[in-house]
């Protein structure tokens, strides 16, 4: 280094720090001659510099003046040489100055020494300055000062050597200053040294330095000259002392500055403990404070440390050794700075240093946790670094991953679970001496789960938030394919390794059994070499089995053992060396046959493998060799044993045993010494031996034995490398879950049910929260179910919990249970019954706890009547109770349970479902407690629906599904206050909902509405009903406007209360109907359409309601303005979008939307409603038809006169019904008449379509034999075919005769004709008055077949007057003969001549007259045809002559010829016997019982005489 760039500022500033050296009073000494004569020199040359400028008060460096440093860097050197303290002293400060002004500065070479730089020689200069012996106090803070400024210079820092010395110095100074300034400024001068240096090499990285590119340059170019394939140059390598075949290389100085100064201090750590009562012994202070120092270096660590190789390889090699060994100190400060640098080798390093992380948790942490004989203050600073990693949740999970997930390796997350419960359940006896430190460590284990529980949550969110980051990031189904193969291979790894563990478990028990398991599975095979070979590289397995098993004399295990002994290589090795690798993986067996057949076969392998040994006569010597040898090690190394056997006892033993020679004796010394100085052990230590010994250890002897073990395991462990698989997905995290619920729920249970120390149940009550709160992530049904019903027995708040015990811990178990339902909504599913359960007791207990003061209930005695039956509680305890559970009504708790609700709003779409689900379960519960319902959860279910109205429908119609469905059935409570309450909260509801509006074709008002419906239907009482009237009133009022899908409820809920017997509900459903029909239909009619079938129905169950006429005829006239409306919004029907599963063109959705309900509904009132009702009803139906029958296409006219023909049903029913005579006469007659005015108004348009149909109606009418139906279908037919006979075409006039034929056939009374049973009367010989009395006994025809036959009569009589008018016409109007088709005229002329023969018959039939007479047909005369006879011939007289006058019958002249002559002969026949006819048959029929049914209209129906027949046309 020079002095670069100095000013005349910098001179002064030497000249006077070497005057200051040159005053000092012992400068004058004779040892300071050479440092006096220097100091001289060196003024001269600074003066000669400094010439004329004068003295300058600038400390900083200017640029004017070069000065070369060697010229003065001497008297510094040899003041700090000098005895005198106050010279180093002054020469240290000029110095440190002189560094940290800059005015020392560069990089040159130092002439003194052409090998080092002029930093490393002020570093030497420093250092020089220190005696360890002989330090001044002053002297040591100043060299701490210079290291410091030369270290910390970013110029020319010190390298390699020089940094070396100087850190030395520092930590010898440590050591052994006396002062506790000097100290703790060590301290922290080292402390910054480590930190410059390392921070240099993290901000250097892998970049080359200058010096080490030119050197790359210069292999490089020697390489092509030579050819040589070396690597790269050695300038920057260093050879590690230890493992001197490594040799390290470093991209740069600061890399290997930083790798030095870590592997001294690895060096440093490996030293001997020292007097461990000495706190001032200096080994272990410099131990503890390199271990601090690593510590500092660790925790400050980067990139480059963490990841470069040589850094790795002194970590496993040297550092993890150190750790082993200073693990098993007995001095707490060692062991607990040990523990803390495995904290950060694991949190930094761990994927590099799988195999030594494994060692050190099962070797030492776990081991001396599990060890009765470890010390408490050593088992603290365990459970303190247990607790620190499993604070880091990425950690803990890895360690699951690559252990407990790992076939090989130990269950390092298992072990850790079981060691923390252990230590959380600790006992705690009152009486004891160590109370209140067993009370800590049991509170430190309680801790450890919670973080555990708490780290689990944090990793699985924290994977969560990165898949939903990475989610939207490009490959990332690559890389999600991958993680999922990873996570399922890890899965099966993990159930494979679950499977062989307990396959060594059951090993462990029984060997046999194990192998079996063992092999069923393929983890062993069946052949002995594969069973040998996995007892030699299982450590897992149970040494002891394994040496009886290897032991026992049946075959095939000797096989085994044989196998399992030849797989070992003993070559080149000595007796003991080979028996002590033999040893090592299993235990011998106590038997000694069994032992016999080992060391036999052992010997002869031996042998096999030294063939060419040559001390060894035979394998017999062998064998008996190294069975004293086994004799040797109990004797030497057992406890029970006193006298030890001496070495000359041992050699005496063997003499004679090589074939009757004796082995060298310098052989049985050598093996007697190696014996004595270490035992043969198994591979696990000592630890396992003592513990399957049964007996507890000695503490030293036992760590001691763990250290040895530990170091074994590390120093293999370095040789070897093992992948480790860092921790992705978050779903690793259920089988971690799986491992610790149980012990956690037994520890967190235990904690808060059976003490009451704050600090223990405050985290016991933190860990069911963190539990819950990972079960219900992990969607752990069974785990989340069993902590969640723990907390609510934690609560006191079931009913069978004692109230009077509850404390604090119980108040916050309530809040925990009120935080979880917060926290945890979205996955608490059917938990959400237990949290609410909760609430709703804790709202009966807070009653207790306030005095029993609530704003529902006026009366105190009732009230804690009440609160005493629903609680369970003996009501003269409650007001001993207040004071306890005042908290119960606190602030906190009201306003968590407020916020419960509240947050409501925040769950997801499932877990809102899941909670109104629960919520309505326990409101159901509430009210139908025995004591009385209660309304609290009712009410909170109206404030969770209206937190929850702004979510979208899809889950608003979910939540709907759960709250309506409540609702409802609250509604249909007997309990009135609970209907009331549930039907007001409906409307609070709906009101809402409308306020919202609905979009076309949406059905959700439909749903939120039907609750309404249904509590209509079911509920009895007026009051309710009432209720839901008036609040649908007040929907329709306020809201109507914006009702779209929930008029068809509404219409639905006015149908049902039409039908009520309380006026006053009918009214009040009706004003609102009537107002909905007045103001929407005819203003919004489109809003109402998907409702117009209910608003028709429901019209029509107020037209039917038989107590209220007015209201009756209103609901009528509503329903001719809804035809009105429908005539008016025909496109509207057509426009308008409907949900149809057909398709259907727009104007069949008029008839079918809009006509069809409108006829149907006042047909439906037809047939149910008295007289008057359907009347009007009647009118109103025909009215619509004709003013809007011009709108009405063809094809509805036939569904239309299908509804009107319902009308006619009622005719079909029996006659016994009273209400049958009146209907024919009043609404039959109405309608059929109505009907052909109808058909005749629009025939134009429908008669050739309905006209036959209309006749079937009449053919159907008149067979029900109903006289008055029968003649006015007749009657109806007559004026159908007279009004509209000109429109016809030959198809109608076709079926019009048809139909006219078919009436008279099946009309025509043959039931009159009795003559063959009187003439069976005289075939068997009785006399005329025997045969008279016959017939009045006989059961000849019944009353009905009386009537039907005089119907027919009648029916007869009334066809041929129709007939006679259609075809003839009357004085009025002329007939339709010219329009008929003669084929038709003589068809129907037939048809009457039949008529005309059964009347001649049975008016020719005296004695049938008779017998009709007298068989209860009595009256003034006999009964008689003798009118329907006349009106018959009469008719076909006319017809026939018409006929023999038309042109159009030139065809049929013959048979209208051959009828006329038939019908003239008759009436021959009738003049002939008119003369001998009884007066009383040609009188009027009025006083006959016969004439009186058959000639009802007398008047108009006189017998015709012969006079009458028209003669005088032939």
């Amino acid at each position: 280094m020079h002095l670069a760039n100095s000013s005349a500022s910098s001179t002064m500033f030497l000249k006077n720090a070497i005057e200051k050296i040159f005053a000092e009073k012992d400068i004058r000494r004779k040892e300071n001659a050479e440092l006096r004569k220097a100091c001289e020199s060196t003024l001269e040359q600074l003066k000669s510099l400094i010439g004329d400028n004068g003295v300058s008060n600038v400390i900083l460096p200017d640029t004017n003046v070069s000065v070369n440093a060697e010229n003065f860097l001497l008297p510094f050197e040899l003041a700090c040489r000098s005895k005198s303290p106050k010279i180093v002293y002054t020469a240290l400060d000029c110095l440190q100055k002189l560094v940290s002004y800059g005015h020392i500065t560069g990089t040159a070479v130092d002439k003194t020494s052409p090998g080092r730089s002029v930093t490393d020689r002020i570093v030497s200069i420093i250092c020089s300055s220190f005696e360890r012996d002989q330090a001044d106090e002053t002297v040591l803070l100043q060299i701490l000062k210079a290291i410091l400024a030369v270290v910390l210079n970013n110029e020319c820092p010190p390298h390699e050597k020089s940094l070396l010395d100087a850190v030395r110095v520092c930590f010898t100074i440590f050591l052994v200053t006396k002062s506790p300034i000097n100290e703790a400024t060590a301290r922290g001068s080292l402390s910054q040294v480590m930190n410059a240096v390392f921070s240099r090499m993290e901000n250097m990285g892998e970049e080359k330095d200058d010096e080490r590119i030119v050197k790359d340059v210069m292999e490089t170019i020697v390489g092509r000259i030579t050819n040589d394939t070396k690597s790269n140059g050695e300038t920057m390598s260093i050879h590690d002392s230890e493992f001197s075949s490594e040799v390290y290389q470093f991209a740069n100085i600061y890399q290997n500055d930083a790798f030095l100064v870590f592997r001294a201090l690895c060096v440093l750590s490996q030293k001997e403990d020292g007097d461990h009562n000495d706190p001032k012994d200096t080994h272990l202070r410099s131990k503890t404070f390199a271990l601090e120092m690593l510590l500092l270096v660790l925790q400050n660590s980067g990139p480059v440390l963490q990841t470069s190789p040589p850094f790795i390889n002194l970590i496993k090699r040297s550092l993890c050794v150190t750790l082993s060994n200073n693990a098993v100190s007995p001095i707490v400060a060692v062991f607990e700075k040990t523990l803390a640098i495995f904290v950060e080798l694991l949190d930094k390093m761990k994927h590099h240093l799988k195999l030594q992380i494994e060692v050190f948790f099962k070797e030492m942490i776990l081991s001396m946790l599990d060890s009765p004989s470890c010390s408490f203050e050593h088992k603290w600073v365990l459970l303190n670094t247990v607790s620190k990693v499993v604070c880091a949740p990425q950690v803990l999970v890895d360690l699951f991953v690559n252990y407990d997930c790992d076939m090989t390796c130990h269950n390092v997350f298992a072990s850790l679970v079981d060691v923390i419960s252990k230590s959380a359940r600790l006992p705690i006896s009152e009486i004891s001496p160590q109370k209140e430190r067993d009370r800590e460590m049991r509170l430190l284990g309680l801790s450890c789960l919670v973080e555990m529980m708490k780290g689990q949550v944090e990793w699985y969110l924290m994977s969560e938030n990165e898949k939903s980051d990475n989610s939207t990031k490009e490959g990332d189904k690559k890389g999600k394919g991958k993680k999922e193969e990873d996570l399922n291979h890890l899965e099966h790894q993990k159930q494979m390794k679950d499977k062989m563990e307990q396959g060594i478990e059951m090993f462990g028990r029984k060997a046999k059994d194990g192998l079996a398991f063992l092999q069923e599975h393929g983890f062993v095979g069946k052949e002995p070499i594969e069973v040998a070979h996995f007892l030699l590289k299982e450590d897992r397995l149970d040494k002891t089995v394994v040496g009886d098993y290897l032991g026992d004399p049946n075959e095939f295990n000797k096989s085994v053992m044989y196998a399992y002994v030849d797989d070992m290589d003993f070559s080149s090795k000595d007796l003991v060396s080979s028996l002590r690798f033999f040893l090592e993986k299993f235990r011998l067996p106590g038997e000694a046959q069994k032992i016999d057949r080992l060391m036999e076969k052992f010997a002869s392998r031996y042998c096999e493998c030294n063939p060419s040994l040559g001390m060894f006569a035979s394998a017999d010597t062998a064998y008996v060799l190294a069975y004293s040898i086994i004799l040797l090690t109990t004797d030497l190394h057992s406890s029970q044993v006193r006298n030890k056997m001496t070495k000359e006892q041992y050699v005496s033993m063997n003499r004679g045993i090589n074939n009757g020679g004796d082995l060298d004796r310098e052989v049985l010394e050598s093996i007697y010494d190696d014996i004595a100085a270490n035992e043969i052990k198994m591979k696990g230590g000592a630890t396992k031996l003592l513990k399957s010994q049964g007996r507890k250890a000695d503490a030293r002897v036992e760590m001691a034995a763990m250290g040895e073990t530990a170091r074994v395991l590390m120093e293999t462990a370095s040789k070897n490398d093992a992948l480790f698989v860092p921790a992705s997905h978050q779903d690793h995290i259920r089988p971690m879950f799986k491992m610790c619920w149980t012990c956690s729920l037994a520890a967190f249970s235990l904690g808060v049910q059976m003490s009451d120390d704050v600090d223990e149940w405050k985290l016991c009550l933190k860990g069911f929260r963190y539990s819950i709160r990972l079960a219900s992530l992990i969607d752990a049904t069974t785990e989340r179910d069993a902590f969640i019903q723990a907390i609510g027995r934690f609560t006191l708040l079931s009913p069978r919990s004692i109230m009077s015990e509850m404390k604090d811990k119980n108040i916050e178990a309530i809040k925990l249970m009120l935080l979880i339902g917060d926290e945890c909504g979205n996955d608490l599913s059917s938990n959400w019954l237990e949290v609410l359960k909760c609430v709703s007791q804790l709202e009966l207990v807070s009653l207790i706890g306030t005095g029993l003061r609530s704003g529902s209930v006026t009366d105190t005695s009732t009230s804690a009547r009440y609160v005493a039956k629903s609680t369970g509680q003996d009501e003269k305890n409650l007001s001993s109770l207040q004071l306890t559970l005042t908290e119960t009504a606190s602030q906190a708790v009201v306003m968590a349970v407020d916020r419960l609700f509240e947050n409501s709003c925040r769950l997801s779409g499932d877990g809102i479902v899941h909670f109104v689900t629960a919520l309505c379960k326990v409101s159901q519960e509430e009210l139908s407690l025995p004591s009385g319902p209660r309304l609290f959860l009712l009410s909170k279910i109206v404030e969770v629906a209206f937190y929850n109205m702004g979510r979208i429908r899809l889950e608003w119609s979910r939540i709907w599904a759960v709250i309506g469905e409540h609702l409802k059935n609250a509604g249909c409570n007997d309990n009135e206050i609970v209907a009331h309450f549930s039907v007001d909260a409906l409307r609070q509801l709906a009101i809402k909902f409308m306020e919202k509006g609905e979009l076309p074709n949406y059905r959700f008002q439909k749903e939120f509405l039907r609750p309404f419906e249904v509590i209509m239907a079911r509920n009895g009482k007026g009051g309710t009903r009432e209720l839901v009237i008036a609040c649908t009133s007040l929907m329709v009022d306020g809201h109507g406007k914006k009702i779209k899908s929930g008029w068809i409820n509404l219409f639905s809920i006015w149908s049902i209360a039409a039908t009520d017997t309380n006026v006053d509900i009918v009214e009040m459903a009706f004003r609102s109907v009537a107002n909905a029909v007045n103001i929407h239909f005819k203003h919004n009619f489109s809003s109402v359409l998907d409702a117009f079938q209910e608003a028709l129905k429901c019209l029509s169950e107020f037209a039917c309601n038989s107590n209220l006429c007015d209201v009756n005829m209103d609901a009528i006239r509503l329903i001719r303005e809804c035809a009105e409306c429908v005539a008016s919004n025909e496109q509207v029907i057509v426009d308008a979008l409907w949900e149809e599963k057909f398709v259907i063109s727009g104007e069949e959705r008029v008839w079918l939307r809009g006509w069809f309900p409108i006829f149907f509904e006042l047909s439906c009132i037809i047939n149910r409603c008295k007289l008057d009702i359907r009347t009007r009803s009647l009118t109103v139906m025909f009215e619509i038809l004709k003013s809007h029958g011009d709108l009405m296409r063809e094809d509805w006219w036939n569904d239309l006169f299908k509804i009107v023909y319902r009308i006619f049903d009622h005719a079909k029913q029996e006659d016994g019904r009273a209400d049958k005579s009146e209907w024919l006469k009043t609404t039959c007659n109405h309608a059929m008449y109505a009907v052909v005015e109808l058909l005749t108004q629009q025939f134009s348009t429908i008669g050739p379509l309905l006209l036959p149909s209309l006749y079937d109606q009449f053919l159907s009418c008149l067979n029900q034999r109903n006289e008055l139906l029968a003649q006015t279908c007749v009657s109806c037919l007559k004026n159908v075919i007279v009004l509209n006979g000109k429109s016809f075409d030959s198809s109608l006039w076709d079926k019009t005769f048809q139909t006219i034929t078919i009436i008279l056939q099946s009309t025509l009374p043959t039931h009159l004709i009795i003559k063959e049973n009187i003439d069976n009367c005289e075939a068997n010989g009785h006399s005329m008055e025997e045969k008279m009395n016959g017939m009045n006994n006989l059961n000849w025809l019944d009353d009905e077949e009386i009537t039907q036959v005089i119907v027919m009569c009648i029916v007869q009589a009334d066809m041929v007057d129709a007939i006679s008018t259609i075809v003839l016409g009357t004085d009025s109007n002329t007939g339709l003969f010219p329009l008929i088709d003669p084929a038709h005229l003589l068809s129907v002329c037939a048809s009457l001549a039949a008529s005309l023969k059964l009347a001649n018959s049975f008016n020719a039939s005296n004695g049938e007259r008779t017998l009709l007479w007298k068989a209860g047909l009595r009256g003034s005369s006999k009964p008689n045809l003798s009118r329907l006879e006349t009106r018959c011939l009469s008719t076909i007289f006319s017809i026939l002559i018409s006929l023999l006058r038309d042109e159009r019958a030139e065809q049929i002249k013959n048979e209208v010829c051959s009828s006329l002559n038939v019908c003239h002969g008759m009436s021959q026949f009738l003049l002939f016997n008119s003369i001998r006819i009884p007066s009383c048959w040609i009188e009027s029929g009025d006083h006959s019982p016969l004439g009186g049914m058959f000639f009802s209209r007398s008047a108009t129906h006189t017998l015709f005489i012969g006079t009458q027949f028209p003669f005088s046309s032939l």
